[in-house]
């Protein structure tokens, strides 16, 4: 009888432990919720190759604008740029998740084309874009914060 009440009892609480889980979050739903979640800002620009910041200066038209605005990622897909200093909203445009997850598909004015995610957290979102430093194409880490 002992051994019944034993047993009976791990069961119980074996199913009682058991929690049905409703939400199933898929890697595009788990990527694209860490976007929408803050708005991003420029921290600043690397060289991919071997990680050292690139100055202001030496950057390309598009790359040097990117220090001048907030990113917001929305979830119905609504990509924004949105002044610092006034907060106004200056661009918008679409974007989304490449297919396999790991590149961000953008089409606003200035700032379109696919960009392969590099680092994405709550923390920090790093795009890989191929931009003009010193007249030079070259590949470089954007690397954005999120926004107070």
């Amino acid at each position: 009888m002992r051994t019944l009440l034993f047993l009976a009892f791990f069961c119980f609480a074996g199913l009682a432990a058991c929690k049905k889980d409703d939400t199933i979050q898929t890697p595009s739903a788990a990527r694209a919720d860490v976007l929408v979640a803050n708005k991003w800002r420029m921290e600043r620009i690397t060289r991919a190759d071997d990680g050292t910041v690139v100055p202001v200066n030496q950057l390309g038209v598009s790359a040097l604008a990117l220090n001048f605005i907030d990113i917001q990622f929305t979830e119905a897909n609504i990509a924004r740029a949105i002044d610092r200093n006034t907060k106004q909203i200056i661009n918008a445009g679409s974007w989304k998740l490449t297919q396999d997850y790991q590149g961000l598909d953008v089409d606003v004015t200035g700032f379109k084309g696919i960009f392969p995610i590099i680092e994405l957290s709550r923390t920090k979102l790093i795009l890989r874009q191929n931009t003009t430093i010193n007249n030079v194409k070259t590949d470089v880490n954007l690397e954005f914060v999120p926004s107070v």
